[in-house]
């Protein structure tokens, strides 16, 4: 089954095997066939990892998550809560849908804020000693690509980022070099998925930089950013059309499902703790289950060789 998939992603990727009139007549009952194959084998895989939650809880607590995966899977069409949404991995229907979260539903935050002058302190030791930081596109190497995310305004655009949690790994020597926010991060309720969540870091913005419209990932987990360094100036984060200004030690929370910007116009860099919670509005039964099938998903596409 991995061995199917990995070659039908291939080969979509090249425009092949996308109907009949991009597959050669002769390869054409091989390829249904692995369709077959693998939706059928996708289908009862992920199911399968939900059986112990349903037995327990009850087939209705996981209605969303089974809807979700029918999605995921193709089984029945995507249909967003709010046309501005096109997440790039996972959409997670039935839920309330704003650009940006009220304050109320994250009592956690006092707590991080609370922390934000310590935080701050180590942020700036961080980067008078320019070490540890790296691209946040660190991935893109082509500078054409990079050119589709960043773009600069009279500069050399940068996002660049002090990973505390890369890809759900927990960077240990970030964590000795700053005590205090490694603490602060561990007593907050982070979305924690192996090898996919969080994302943890200070986010530096430079000069003149402009992160131009994308979409995110999910809409199982949130964005929340803790501004440390907010310079006067034109600089904004844009969500789904609606712009706000970061306010120094004040958290907030955003749905990256929406087409979203930031651009920092200013004369001095703009940085910011950005860390993954999940959505407020999952259930506890529900971020278990996503747990599971995420991590699983992960598993299947590396052994299909599909990143």
């Amino acid at each position: 089954m991995p061995a199917y998939f990995g070659a039908i992603v291939a080969a979509q990727r090249h425009g092949a095997w996308l109907d009949d009139a991009s597959t050669p007549p002769a390869l054409r009952p091989l390829v249904r066939h692995a369709m077959r194959f693998v939706a059928a084998g996708r289908r009862a895989l992920f199911s399968a990892l939900l059986t112990p939650l349903r037995e327990r809880h009850g087939g209705a607590a996981l209605g969303r998550v089974e809807k979700s995966l029918a999605m995921y899977l193709g089984d029945q069409p995507i249909v967003y809560a709010q046309p501005r949404q096109r997440p790039k991995f996972l959409y997670f229907p039935d839920l309330p849908s704003p650009r940006w979260f009220e304050r109320e539903l994250f009592p956690w935050y006092a707590a991080l804020e609370a922390e934000a002058p310590a935080i701050r302190a180590e942020m700036l030791a961080a980067l008078t000693q320019s070490q540890g930081f790296e691209p946040f596109l660190g991935a893109i190497d082509d500078p054409q690509l990079l050119g589709e995310q960043l773009r600069g305004e009279g500069r050399a655009p940068a996002w660049d980022a002090y990973f505390f949690h890369r890809h759900g790994v927990r960077q240990e020597e970030h964590a000795r070099q700053c005590p205090r926010t490694a603490a602060a991060l561990d007593a907050a309720p982070l979305c924690r998925i192996r090898e996919h969540a969080p994302e943890v870091c200070y986010s530096v913005l430079a000069p003149g930089t402009h992160i131009l419209p994308h979409y995110g990932v999910t809409n199982t987990r949130v964005v929340t950013h803790l501004p440390l360094q907010v310079p006067g100036g034109d600089l904004a984060l844009n969500v789904g059309g609606e712009p706000r200004r970061w306010e120094e030690g004040v958290c907030f929370s955003f749905d990256d499902t929406y087409e979203h910007e930031a651009w920092n116009r200013s004369g001095e860099v703009r940085v910011v703790m950005l860390l993954d919670a999940w959505n407020p509005y999952l259930t506890e039964i529900e971020r278990e289950a996503l747990t599971e099938l995420i991590g699983a998903i992960g598993d299947f596409n590396r052994s299909a060789g599909v990143g």
